[in-house]
């Protein structure tokens, strides 16, 4: 499996960086394996999310895989609470990709992450942590 996560307690941040190449159903298996074993548990609920992307070297993604992450995504959100999730990119594919997502996303009427796309690891970061909006 090409995504691997990592758990911050302290910032209540969920990292987790994809290598290889993003394909519509590695992507959506991933995301359904991702809710069962961490998503899914109570003491997660609040953590924010990175999905670091820049190392991916391919995207085959098509519209309707990412309509359908948008909807699998949006299964776990919990009603009252709300959360981030910042999407780390290098290339101008995978942005477009990204913002694609994050527009998805960010229309769903039940959903209560908000989505952003970056360029920079730092961006990101000071996003997740309120230094900065976006």
């Amino acid at each position: 499996m090409p995504a691997h996560h990592e758990i911050d307690n302290d910032k209540k941040l969920i990292t987790t960086t994809w290598t290889g190449e993003a394909v519509d159903n590695e992507l959506i298996d991933a995301l359904t394996k991702y809710q069962v074993d961490i998503r899914s548990r109570p003491e997660y609920h609040t953590y924010n999310d990175i999905v670091d992307f820049s190392t991916v070297n391919s995207f085959r993604l098509s519209t309707e895989g990412i309509v359908k992450l948008t909807q699998i995504a949006a299964r776990t959100d919990v009603l009252g609470i709300r959360t981030k999730l910042a999407i780390i990119v290098k290339k101008p594919i995978a942005y477009g990709l990204g913002r694609m997502y994050e527009t998805y996303r960010n229309i769903i009427p039940s959903g209560l992450k908000e989505v952003h796309v970056f360029m920079k690891h730092t961006d990101a970061l000071a996003w997740i942590e309120n230094k900065h909006d976006s």
